[in-house]
């Protein structure tokens, strides 16, 4: 079983709206590439906001793209998050 491979289930197990969203991993980033092709509102995504920057996976960025949306880019941190997309940073 490849990483990407454990790192989907272990999100979809998580975050269950990510279903039938692609992934692409980029390890020398550490960057998680995420289109939700099926998440037809962000406000789903913007609750879960610091659930997804506190994951401690090996990730330190998520890029969550979401059809007619802003593109989401989240970077995890233990002790705290921060989202750059404008709206939100802690």
């Amino acid at each position: 079983m490849s990483y990407l491979h454990l790192l989907t289930e272990y999100l979809l197990n998580q975050f269950p709206w990510w279903k039938g969203s692609q992934l692409r991993y980029e390890p020398v980033q550490k960057t998680l590439y995420v289109c939700c092709q099926r998440l037809c509102k962000q406000k789903i995504l913007l609750q879960e906001v610091e659930a997804i920057a506190r994951l401690e996976i090996g990730v330190e960025r998520f890029i969550i793209t979401v059809p007619r949306s802003v593109d989401i880019v989240i970077e995890c941190q233990p002790d705290g998050y921060q989202l750059n997309a404008g709206q939100l940073v802690q």
